[in-house]
């Protein structure tokens, strides 16, 4: 039965790999291709009429070199301000309503920009308001609040032992140093997860 399960999960996990791995060498395949190949749908898992123009046009294009380096900027100034705003706003809201008064009001607050948005509108007058217009600020700060990886975060650091943040205290270091040097080192794997997702969401961004 073993061996039965091995063989047809190895078959099943094949079959999704090459349904995966298919879609992408079309594109290149297409991308390899003649301009009439590839519009006229000729072209399947093979260029036909084999030709690096569409390569050569693209990065010889000045438009996306420098489309090119604004995601990159936007990619690692979001991250940047991502997670000092995460770390920043979790670390208080983990503590208890007896430590942190109103903790329960301002973690509402937060929630409730995930149930409801402004929309678009309100989002281009806030921008141009805070004179953000024509500046990559305005593709970082309006998203640089992630309610659902703050949520996250804080029941990371809820689950370290109070007892460290304790004789932290006690030694003298107050809550940033005890952030610094107990909750963050600590919370690594989180921090790498929420900043991989951080990551992938500001480079696939398009819409802003």
């Amino acid at each position: 039965g073993y061996r039965v399960f091995t063989v047809i999960n190895t078959i099943a996990l094949a079959f999704l790999a090459i349904l995966c791995i298919l879609p992408m060498i079309h594109i290149l395949a297409v991308a390899l291709s003649g301009r009439a190949a590839a519009t006229a749908n000729l072209v399947y898992f093979w260029p036909v009429n084999f030709t690096l123009d569409a390569f050569n046009d693209t990065l010889t294009n000045p438009n996306f070199s420098r489309s090119v380096l604004i995601s990159v900027q936007r990619t690692l100034l979001g991250l940047a301000v991502f997670l000092v705003v995460a770390t920043l706003t979790a670390y208080p809201l983990s503590k208890e309503n007896h430590a942190f008064k109103g903790r329960s009001l301002y973690t509402w607050f937060f929630i409730f920009t995930m149930l409801f948005s402004g929309g678009l509108v309100p989002l281009y007058i806030l921008v141009m308001k805070l004179g953000l217009n024509n500046s990559i600020w305005a593709l970082i700060l309006p998203s640089a609040v992630d309610v659902w990886s703050i949520i996250l975060l804080l029941n990371f650091f809820r689950n370290i032992p109070k007892e460290l943040e304790e004789a932290s205290l006690i030694d003298g270091a107050g809550h940033i140093a005890t952030m610094v040097r107990i909750y963050l080192p600590l919370s690594l794997p989180a921090l790498a997860t929420l900043s991989l997702f951080t990551l992938v969401f500001h480079w696939n961004e398009w819409f802003h």
